[in-house]
């Protein structure tokens, strides 16, 4: 691929990693509460989640290649449109929807268990999983070895994903504080359930007083 097609797929990846997310929220709280040790292994859970889901979205590309020209332009046109609702989706969603405190009780205990915690968050995450195989079927034109080039890319991720966990996690008070903050404020501009609640309160407080 040319350099301007790897530019932008390597600043949607470091835009997508770098967003607060339960994953990154995950990682965060290790760190914070667990120490270096912790960091290490949510770190590591978490990046070999995310490669496995770019993994197995490959996989998918790959089989993409001896789809007919009329079938791919339609999954890629299919593909754009995902990656829009995705963009809303993340923008309207809270990024944890339990913004818990430090003292949480985590799974993971020690290395292996906090390994898999992380991994098991970051590797089913349908969301990723669907905007990777959206995003991957964009670059798939016929006349690259597709299977060479989703290798490449996952590389890219696993080199990504780890700098931007890696970050997140050393500044883990910076991460949970994000992301907090960005949960709260996208729940207060979405208050359709605080408005339910309400008005029901209000009905019955207008039937108690017509008994």
């Amino acid at each position: 691929m040319s350099a301007q097609v790897w530019l932008v797929f390597c600043i949607a990846c470091a835009v997508l990693f770098a967003l607060p997310s339960p994953i990154s929220f995950k990682v965060a709280s290790y760190s914070s509460i667990r120490g270096k040790k912790a960091l290490v292994a949510a770190v590591m859970g978490a990046t070999s989640g995310i490669v496995t889901t770019v993994t197995a979205a490959s996989i998918i590309v790959a089989g993409a290649e001896f789809l007919p020209s009329a079938v791919l332009y339609i999954a890629q046109w299919a593909g754009t449109g995902w990656l829009m609702l995705f963009s809303l989706w993340t923008i309207a969603t809270p990024a944890a929807r339990e913004a818990n405190a430090d003292n949480d009780n985590l799974r993971g205990r020690n290395f292996g268990s906090t390994f898999s915690d992380c991994f098991s968050v970051a590797s089913l995450r349908l969301r990723y999983f669907g905007f990777f195989v959206a995003f991957l079927i964009q670059f798939v034109n016929g006349t690259r070895d597709v299977v060479e080039m989703v290798s490449q890319m996952q590389a890219v991720v696993l080199l990504i994903a780890f700098a931007s966990l890696t970050a997140q996690a050393v500044f883990a008070q910076v991460t949970l504080s994000s992301v907090r903050r960005m949960s709260t404020s996208k729940k207060q501009r979405n208050p359709k359930r605080t408005h339910f609640i309400a008005g029901r309160a209000v009905t019955a407080g207008y039937r108690r007083i017509a008994a």
